[in-house]
């Protein structure tokens, strides 16, 4: 049974005009004046509109819209304005949104082998980690089964820069953790405990209230572009830290199996050139750029840039172990029938061949050797 027909059968068994409603309800096709089908779509983000994320969003439609000339035109709704964060699978799914941006963090269930680039220490390097997430879903056919018994098809995989710790006194060492209350998301919540600190998993969009009205001491699991362009937390934290604890999470573009199989194969293939233009050549210029207002608008805010020494981040990484690796194992285990080792071994293997070419450098290290 294909995806397209899978959807029916899965409308069907709901019974319910309304339910065959929602998944028309975002993309409209209709046939233009020279009798080519064209197609309206919806684009729901969790991200400011001023994030990296959506900058990078907002090049994609214009190269899909341009490329197209007319056949394709979307709509983007930021900061949840269509969907909430966590909703943004369900409304790819019932097709309120066409497209959407969401993270296996969101919905570990659906996704668990895609969690594995949830366990922070392992890789440095988020740039690589997209292009081995990116690379499994093209050649791991358990990855790719994850995401076709979602009925939704991977647009593109983009980085989420490695997890910074914002704090308002200088947070030096490993020991200072203990104590703190600490925002965290994902497995980082986890690791924050270990550490010895009162993990708080509020969302990103409230750490600067609980800063001021404190709520919480410092935060964590927040990339330094985010942090600065999007929240501006440097105004309330003017201390971050690359803990050198890696990457945690990533972020992925989705779009509905059924509206991706109903277009023409040449506007497929140029949705899929738009996300190698965008996020293929994630380095260089493209990622300078960011990085450079990051650095600014940290200044502008400032912000006290710091990176742990090599002894201090391997004591939390010895404390963590295996711990957080063994979590993701189980939940594998628990909802999947895939050889956990066997995926894992290909992840590694993917993220090294990936790793080798990349020319990522960490935003606090960018800052600090810029000056």
């Amino acid at each position: 049974m294909t995806i397209k027909n899978k959807r029916r059968a899965q409308l069907a068994a709901i019974g319910t005009l309304a339910a065959a409603a929602l998944v028309l309800a975002g993309c409209s096709a209709t046939t233009g004046a020279d009798g080519e089908e064209t197609f309206d779509l919806t684009w729901t983000s969790y991200t400011t509109p001023e994030g990296y994320y959506s900058m990078a969003m907002d090049e994609w439609i214009s190269i899909v819209e341009e490329k197209t000339e007319g056949r394709v035109t979307i709509e983007p709704f930021y900061m949840g304005s269509l969907c909430s964060t966590m909703d943004g699978l369900a409304c790819a799914k019932d097709g309120r949104a066409d497209i959407a941006y969401t993270s296996p963090a969101f919905h570990p269930a659906e996704f668990p082998l895609a969690n594995v680039v949830t366990v922070p220490f392992v890789a440095k390097d988020p740039v690589a980690q997209t292009a081995a997430a990116a690379s499994l879903y093209e050649s791991n056919a358990d990855y790719a089964a994850e995401f076709e018994a979602e009925g939704i098809h991977a647009l593109y995989f983009a980085p989420v820069t490695t997890s910074i710790l914002g704090t308002k006194t200088a947070v030096d060492s490993y020991a200072e953790l203990k104590g703190l209350s600490v925002r965290s998301t994902a497995r980082m919540l986890k690791a924050s405990e270990i550490a010895g600190s009162n993990p708080s998993a509020i969302p990103v969009s409230e750490i600067y209230e609980s800063i001021e009205n404190g709520v919480i001491d410092a935060w964590s699991a927040t990339g330094l572009e985010s942090a600065i362009t999007e929240w501006n937390l440097g105004e309330v934290t003017p201390y971050m830290t690359d803990t050198q604890s890696g990457s945690f999470i990533n972020v992925m573009a989705i779009i509905n199996a059924e509206v991706w199989n109903t277009m023409p194969a040449d506007i497929q293939k140029i949705m899929t050139e738009a996300s190698d233009t965008v996020w293929g050549g994630l380095s260089g210029e493209y990622l300078d750029a960011i990085f450079d207002e990051t650095c600014d608008r940290a200044a502008d805010q400032g912000v006290t840039l710091s990176t742990w020494s090599d002894a201090e981040s391997k004591k939390w990484a010895d404390a963590v172990g295996d711990t957080l690796l063994n979590d993701w194992k189980s939940e594998v285990k628990a909802g999947s029938d895939a050889d956990v080792d066997a995926f894992y071994a290909d992840y590694l293997q993917q993220l090294e061949d990936a790793s080798a070419t990349s020319t990522y450098v960490a935003p606090v290290e960018y800052c600090l050797a810029r000056g």
